[in-house]
């Protein structure tokens, strides 16, 4: 559930100040209770009218009883004299996105969050995620087959600076993920997802929509991945290490949607140990360590809530250096159960010309998909 919290003439500290400060004063308690009734009325009228996406409060208002509504104002009237502040309809609005209203806490957290971020230009946020699969067959199984045991572990967060003006956003992700195969001989555990990423972009407005931007990328492997009953590397530590910097512009039309387009672009590859993995199936020639092209990068970010307990999370990567193009496409789609617990679906396929794998006389596309239950949490 997206919550957005708006103050009509009252400042983001004066909010922080008088009205939020939990157990310190008692129009405090009043003003939380009042707010969270408010976001509950609002999620019966919104599923009510299909056809509306959002209320205020004066919408709310005008939609209910005049015997309510006058209870109301004058419940207004009285916690804004507690609050010394003179207009009766200064009261802060709650718009939140149409979404059935489950857990009463953490709509509660909702709401004082988006108070909280009101008073700084400072946005945080961390996720972990812990998932396992596992698989058993005896080896008397009559449709043959191997056991085998699979975890993943994801840790990613956020900092951002946000003005008028000026946007800093900051990324990071960690993902690790190892199973166990039967069938393969040399080793017991195998890497089977390893990526660190660090994301940074500055952002300067120049109309309402569109941004002067320029942005810088790191991606690489932390653990050695083996070919099945080989031990020749697939990749290692630090290889490959990549970094992409673009200069351009972003296009933001609506929230959780990011166009970055970028007519500069500088992308480095480099293998750390060139001796035990296969260069050429990172673009490079035979006896290369380092690759380095200038082009131009198209980025697609988009964020997606349809309801409160399904995020889809979209990162579409082009880039081309006239000669040769990579696409790189990665959905995630988040199922929450609970609050401890999640279930994700992952698509990533991608293509890269320059990369032209044994046995082939041409690039293929490459897809890999994961489907896996465990914990998640979220931190603010």
């Amino acid at each position: 559930m997206l919550i957005v919290c708006a103050a009509m003439n009252v400042t983001a500290q004066q909010l922080y100040t008088d009205t939020f400060r939990l157990g310190e004063q008692k129009q405090t308690v009043d003003m939380d209770t009042y707010l969270l009734d408010l976001v509950r009325r609002q999620s019966e009228m919104l599923h009510a009218n299909d056809t509306v996406d959002t209320l205020t409060f004066a919408e709310i208002m005008q939609r209910d009883s005049i015997a309510r509504a006058q209870s109301e104002m004058d419940s207004l009237r009285a916690l804004n004299a507690q609050l010394a502040i003179k207009r009766p309809d200064s009261i802060p609005l709650i718009a939140i996105e149409k979404s059935w209203i489950k857990d009463v806490e953490e709509d509660r957290n909702d709401v004082l969050r988006a108070i909280r971020d009101a008073k700084t230009h400072w946005r945080r946020e961390a996720t972990l995620m812990a998932q396992i699969t596992q698989n058993y067959v005896t080896p008397n199984w009559y449709q043959g087959g191997s056991s085998s045991f699979a975890g993943l572990g994801i840790a990613k967060g956020q900092i951002s600076y946000i003005s008028d003006r000026f946007t800093w956003e900051n990324f990071g992700e960690w993902r690790i993920g190892g199973s166990t195969i039967s069938a393969d001989s040399l080793h017991k555990v195998n890497t089977t997802d390893d990526l660190l990423r660090l994301y940074t972009k500055a952002n300067y407005r120049i109309v309402p929509t569109l941004f002067a931007s320029i942005s810088g990328e790191i991606e690489t492997r932390l653990f050695p991945t083996y070919k099945s009953n080989s031990n020749a590397l697939k990749s290692g530590p630090f290889s490959p290490f990549r970094f992409n910097a673009a200069l351009g512009i972003d296009w933001k039309p609506v929230n959780g949607l990011s166009v970055s387009v970028s007519p500069l672009s500088y992308k480095v590859i480099h293998i750390m140990d060139t001796a035990r993995v296969e260069v050429k199936d990172y673009g490079l020639d035979p006896g290369q360590k380092t690759l380095h092209t200038i082009g131009s990068s198209v980025r697609v970010e988009y964020v997606w809530k349809p309801v409160r307990e399904v995020s889809l999370e979209t990162r579409f990567y082009f880039y081309t250096n006239y000669h040769h193009v990579e696409i790189d496409l990665e959905a995630n789609c988040d199922f929450i159960i609970n609050r401890f617990l999640s279930a994700r679906l992952m698509l990533h396929p991608r293509y890269d010309s320059s990369v032209i794998m044994e046995g082939d006389r041409r690039a293929k596309i490459q897809f890999r998909e994961l489907l896996s239950l465990g914990f998640a949490h979220k931190f603010h």
